[in-house]
């Protein structure tokens, strides 16, 4: 009998599905992805690995030319019962597998969607906020998961391996995944040049073994040679976007970016063209909640970060950066410095997170109104500068936070003539820069960090002794720097949630119980900040993000020729991401212009909607400390809600906006300390 996978701990109980190991045996623990097999040609074997499951299920019959329906009963599967429903009510004549794999290889992204969801569920897979997959810390350890009956079983790549390369006899759902395997021409990737030609003759008998295998194999490989029904696009020309029209837009007026971006779909759709002053060449722009899940799911393969960002990288003498890599070696530093960003490093130093909140807020005085941006910046860049880099840079904070500003306008945005960081003034801020640059390096000597908790910056070191020519000296200043400039998103997020939860007292009103309720006995620890606890301070956090996203934009380049939505965009395109477009429709967020926390909450779930709610970027290049974010602005939410009770200046002022270089309050926004409601 066929031994069942199944999934270990919470999960126990689950089938692991034929389609779900075979992602797991193309999957490509380097680069994070698949391996490059060819989309059409994944589509079609993920389609033939779905059937397979059915067959293996007695659901149907198949050989070389007919596909039999034996049960349309449903298995409960919604990776295979949409499959069998399609296949149960199909008119006559009967058709054959090749016929059934280019109908389903149609609907492939969102069965890989399930199979990716699910497998990570079964803690097989994790999941980096970038799009990538590895294999689970449990399984990259034992190679195994667990089976039915309670034995171990080996990872599905080990076991394969062996059945061609040791000549073990295989299970008969390993012989279909191996068909299935190499119907795609995937085994040149896993196996050596001689390893393969050496098996060729054992791979012809293990795809002979199974009928089903066989069938399914010889479909997918048909289906790839000469399609049937492969979709067949014509794309439309590309619309130029009117900016006069923007004139007597009050979005424009208010410097609300995101909004105007928001208008601009409304009016031109999902893709539209921009020309000068923005470039020499003009912008494509992408925008709308189904054009932001392509780019999730296809964009690696068509857009890459490098020509924005090579410039900026070059004022510190960097060629090779976190925000300037693509693909394979974007990732491995994603992996390296993942812990430094993670929320769980951020929970291990919650003390100094209130210590050094609460030092800020002491100097908060009731009476006068605050500068918002600036107050809410500082409190900010004194945390972010301790806790990522380990020293306190408010003596150096004004000079960064100028330099950084007008170097993102000039070399990545390309709104200023280089010689504008070419000035005394920002020559002199250039100088105190890399003075605290040193300090943060004679700052994390092996004796200056002993017995103190690992930040970000012990992390990039460690990569760069690890492996100095992947990660060279000469790099490490734009990565030292990476944390300052964190703190300039993260001050202006605090600003919008600020603003957000002052502006509507009931709702402050209730992160204030919140607040009392979980500071009432002392500082909480990291298992007191349960998502009921803190349930409506990050709400209030969710929704500032979604009407006054801090990043409302990305810019990329196309690296290759894609049609998105129906339209050509050529090879070395200047494309935006206007990502944060689809935040303020209608029909993704009902009555969008409504500061409501409640959209997050069930049975609500806005957000959930893909592509509708993507404050933190999209695709492989999405903010890697997002998790940190959300609690560090939830935790500071909550101890200005506890300390004070505070109030909008005047109380109807309604949010404007710095849009560059990124969005920001501008300096109109303050706020008064009515009350301190307890000591510190």
């Amino acid at each position: 009998m066929t031994c069942v996978l199944r999934a270990t701990d919470s999960t126990a109980g689950v089938v692991v599905r034929l389609a779900e190991e075979l992602a797991l045996v193309l999957l490509n623990e380097d680069s994070g992805y698949f391996e490059p097999v060819g989309a059409w040609n994944l589509s079609c074997v993920i389609a033939g690995s779905v059937l397979a499951d059915l067959s293996l299920e007695f659901r149907i019959d198949t050989d070389t030319e007919t596909l039999t329906l034996l049960d349309a009963g449903e298995t409960g599967d919604p990776l295979l019962d949409p499959v069998l429903a399609e296949i149960a009510s199909a008119p006559p004549p009967v058709h054959n597998a090749q016929y059934w794999i280019e109908k389903t290889a149609q609907r492939s992204d969102d069965a890989m969607d399930i199979i990716l969801d699910r497998l990570v569920e079964k803690n097989i897979l994790d999941h980096d906020s970038g799009g990538f997959w590895s294999l689970s810390r449990q399984v990259s350890r034992t190679g195994t998961y667990s089976a039915d009956d309670g034995s171990t079983k080996l990872q599905v790549k080990t076991r394969v391996l062996r059945a061609i390369l040791d000549e073990e006899i295989p299970d008969p759902r390993d012989v279909i995944l191996i068909s299935l395997i190499a119907a795609c021409d995937a085994l040149p990737l896993l196996l050596t040049e001689e390893e393969y030609e050496q098996s060729s003759e054992r791979i012809d008998l293990l795809c002979k073994m199974d009928l089903v295998g066989r069938a399914i194999g010889a479909a997918v490989r048909e289906s790839q040679g000469r399609p049937v029904q492969q979709p067949v696009g014509r794309t439309r020309p590309i619309p130029v976007a009117n900016l006069l029209k923007l004139i007597p837009n009050r979005n424009l007026r208010r410097g609300n970016l995101s909004r105007i971006l928001t208008d601009l779909y409304r009016e031109y759709g999902p893709v539209f063209r921009i020309k000068k002053p923005f470039s020499d060449k003009g912008v494509v722009v992408l925008a709308g909640p189904e054009t932001n899940a392509w780019i999730n799911r296809n964009g690696r393969t068509y857009f890459r970060t490098r020509d924005h960002m090579a410039d900026f990288e070059q004022l510190y003498g960097a060629s090779r950066t976190l925000p300037g890599m693509d693909g394979t070696e974007h990732y491995r530093m994603r992996k390296s410095l993942r812990a430094g960003y993670s929320r769980a490093t951020l929970e291990a130093r919650l003390d100094e997170v209130y210590k050094f909140c609460r030092a800020s807020l002491e100097k908060w005085v009731p009476g006068n109104p605050m500068p918002g941006a600036a107050a809410c910046q500082e409190l900010m860049s004194v945390q972010v500068s301790q806790l990522m880099v380990g020293v306190d840079a408010s003596d150096h904070i004004d000079d960064l936070l100028s330099y950084e500003h007008r170097s993102l306008v000039t070399h990545v945005q390309k709104a200023l003539p280089k010689f504008m960081m070419q000035t005394p003034g920002m020559a002199r801020k250039r100088k105190r820069i890399f003075e605290m640059l040193n300090r943060v390096l004679n700052a994390h000597t092996p004796a200056q960090r002993k017995g103190k908790p690992k930040d970000l910056v012990d992390h990039i070191l460690s990569l760069h002794a690890s492996d100095p020519q992947y990660f060279p000296e000469t790099d490490l200043s734009f990565m030292l720097v990476a944390g300052f400039i964190a703190s300039i998103y993260l001050g202006s997020g605090l600003s919008f949630a600020v603003y957000g939860m002052a502006s509507h007292p009931e709702i402050y009103r209730r992160v204030q119980k919140e607040a009392e309720t979980l500071f009432a006995n002392g500082d909480p620890g990291k298992d007191d900040f349960t998502r009921s606890s803190i349930d409506v301070a990050h709400r209030v956090f969710l929704e500032s993000q979604r009407l006054y996203p801090v990043i409302p934009m990305q810019l990329r380049t196309t690296m290759n020729h894609c049609v998105v939505q129906g339209y050509n965009i050529p090879k070395d395109t200047r494309v935006v991401f206007a990502h944060t477009a689809a935040h303020h429709l209608e029909e993704t967020f009902p009555d969008p212009t409504r500061f409501d926390i409640d959209r997050y909450a069930p049975p609500r779930d806005e957000h959930k909607r893909a592509g509708a709610y993507v404050p933190f970027g999209l695709g492989t290049h999405h903010c890697l400390g997002s998790k940190w974010v959300e609690l560090q602005m939830t935790i500071n939410l909550l101890l200005i809600a506890y300390y004070f009770d505070i109030s909008v200046v005047p109380s109807d002022y309604e949010m404007r906006f710095n849009p560059f270089p990124t969005s920001a309050p501008n300096s109109k926004f303050r706020f008064t300390i009515d009350k301190r409601r307890h000591d510190f």
